[in-house]
């Protein structure tokens, strides 16, 4: 009878064991990655609707607007290869709470970020985006080539002491801005986080300033004007 007692006490104990490994969770392989985007003017938060930035030509400014897409945004591993997080995303400067979320990012350790300013040509034609009623806010008139504003920076201007509006509007695909940033990135744990900062002052130098009065206080029909803004869009974005 002893032995029979002692045979079940055994066999209850190495069972408990084996139940007790069967839950282990296994470690994680992917994380939810979140892009929060944030927007300045040379380091100074931006407050929309005053008149409180100077442009790198001496102008007093006012944000009013800022719209944009981002396409093709990827993440940069250590081999020069990449991850999609995707394909495009709508960007509002007036609603922060607006974030880029992709699930199952494999965990790793990543070298930078890139993605284009603008909408690639393949979706940069008519109705090559959902009709939202921000997307549709961003079509580029079919007369004048169709698809999509790249970017609507919009807001009005002092000089000499006349309010002047301007609308830095971007568009057409020899205008797509490439934008490669490098940073370490670690993606881990449930969710991982990368926050980027938009200076709006970099539209309008670097390399070359953008003067309203001698460029143009309204880009869209001025290809010279455009060629200027893209050319400066590079370094808008950093972290």
């Amino acid at each position: 009878m002893k032995k029979l007692v002692l045979v079940l006490v055994l066999v209850s104990l190495f069972s408990c064991k084996k139940d007790a490994t069967d839950f282990v969770d296994p470690t994680p392989t992917t994380s939810n990655v979140k892009v929060q985007i944030t927007y300045n003017v040379d380091g100074e938060a931006v407050v929309f609707d005053t008149v409180r930035y100077t442009t790198p030509s001496g102008l007093p400014f006012s944000v009013v607007t800022v719209n944009y897409f981002l396409s093709n945004i990827y993440l940069i591993k250590s081999d020069s290869s990449n991850v999609k997080l995707a394909d495009y995303f709508y960007g509002d400067g007036r609603d922060l709470t607006s974030t880029l979320d992709v699930s199952s990012i494999a965990i790793g350790n990543y070298i930078g970020i890139k993605f284009n300013i603008g909408v690639d040509s393949a979706h940069n034609i008519v109705d090559g985006l959902p009709a939202t009623v921000d997307y549709n806010n961003m079509i580029w008139p079919e007369a004048l080539g169709g698809g999509y504003h790249f970017l609507k920076f919009e807001g009005y201007f002092t000089d000499a002491g006349v309010n002047y509006g301007y609308a830095m509007h971007l568009g057409k695909n020899p205008n797509l801005v490439p934008v490669v940033l490098y940073h370490s990135i670690s993606v881990s744990g449930t969710t991982s986080a990368i926050n980027l900062k938009m200076n709006l002052n970099e539209w309008l130098k670097n390399p070359s300033i953008y003067d309203f009065n001698t460029d143009g206080n309204y880009s869209m029909m001025n290809d010279a004007a455009m060629q200027k803004l893209s050319e400066n869009g590079t370094d808008v974005f950093s972290f």
